[in-house]
């Protein structure tokens, strides 16, 4: 046997090795994990200045307007990074751009709870970013999100 034949045949009994290892340590098993489900209430980890924030309300909102809209956060996140994508998103699952716009109302109402709830965001402030999340075009609000998420 010549040595380049040799090199071939142990190169392939090491690769089946690996792949019977593989194997017996359960590779065969592996399921990639579940989609977290976006109408769970999200808890916030503790959290300091407005950027923290910023970024857990936005995570919180789109897993809210996710959970009006029956999609992934992962795929409505990725749907808001552009107008272009929204509107392919839109398109996809048949939904208005009112549907969306009220999603996403939702979902910002439920970023507020969640911080509420989780401390980071007192009664107060709750009440006025309520207010102001109600008085907000709905456009200034997925600008806020995209950014966040940038």
């Amino acid at each position: 046997m010549s040595r380049g034949m040799a090199a071939v045949l142990i190169a392939a009994v090491i690769a089946a090795g690996l792949v019977g290892v593989y194997a017996l340590a359960g590779g065969a098993d592996y399921a990639p994990a579940a989609t977290p489900d976006p109408c769970t209430p999200r808890h916030w980890p503790d959290v300091s200045g407005l950027s923290e924030i910023e970024t857990q309300v936005a995570v919180s909102a789109l897993g809210g307007a996710a959970c009006t809209l029956g999609v992934s956060r992962e795929e409505l996140t990725l749907a808001f990074t552009d107008q272009s994508r929204l509107n392919a998103f839109a398109r996809k699952h048949g939904f208005s751009k009112s549907r969306i716009d009220d999603a996403a109302r939702a979902g910002l109402n439920r970023a507020i709870d969640d911080g509420e709830h989780s401390g980071a965001i007192n009664g107060v402030e709750a009440f006025l970013l309520r207010a102001a999340a109600a008085a907000t075009p709905i456009d200034k609000l997925i600008a806020y999100v995209r950014q966040s998420l940038s």
